[in-house]
């Protein structure tokens, strides 16, 4: 190894070791390696491509399983609309919405709030999905998104004019390219 190659590195010597079994080569800091590299604080690890910690599954959604997440998320949204729909059907059937809550049985009871459960299911699945489209629309991870102060690569500076005590801030994203690029990139990620 050449430790004094390391020191340009802005990721911990122990994260390289980590991504790369030990084996590390020189590496620059524009690295392709390193690129989007994030730690998670809730399993303690550096993940590539890091989106988010999602605590229903009690895992990091990122590069390796990204596209697996938005499959599953479609899958959700499927069936959630599915029992909807079915439930909306059954309550049409058997006439369960039609009287009074008092007459409604045990099993009005079930379909009706089942439905309304599946309905605040699809409503905020609907919402994260739409999010994370636009997030790959956009080639840009929610990570990224809430936190882009603490990432160099999306702070675009602007000067301070001659006269102005300050300079600005912006958020820039350099890994934005063209929607179709974007989706293409998305797509060509190893699940």
């Amino acid at each position: 190894m050449f430790p004094a190659q390391f020191m340009h590195v802005s990721i911990s010597i122990h994260a390289l070791l980590l991504l790369c079994n030990g084996m590390v080569p020189f590496l620059s800091q524009g690295s392709a390696l390193l690129k989007r590299v994030r730690y998670c604080k809730s399993c303690k690890a550096y993940i590539k491509g890091f989106d988010h910690h999602c605590p229903a599954f009690g895992n990091c959604i990122g590069q390796n399983n990204y596209v697996l997440f938005m499959i599953l998320l479609a899958g959700f949204l499927t069936t959630e609309a599915s029992y909807i729909v079915c439930l909306s059907q059954f309550s049409r059937g058997s006439q369960i919405l039609g009287g009074t809550w008092f007459e409604t049985d045990l099993a009005g009871s079930l379909v009706v709030s089942t439905m309304l459960f599946s309905l605040l299911q699809v409503i905020w699945q609907g919402v994260f999905f739409t999010w994370h489209l636009y997030c790959i629309c956009f080639n840009i991870r929610t990570d990224e998104w809430i936190n882009w102060k603490k990432y160099p690569e999306f702070q675009f500076v602007i000067q301070s004019q001659p006269g102005e005590s300050f300079t600005r801030v912006m958020f820039k994203n350099p890994y934005d390219n063209d929607y179709l690029q974007n989706v293409k990139e998305f797509l060509s990620i190893n699940c």
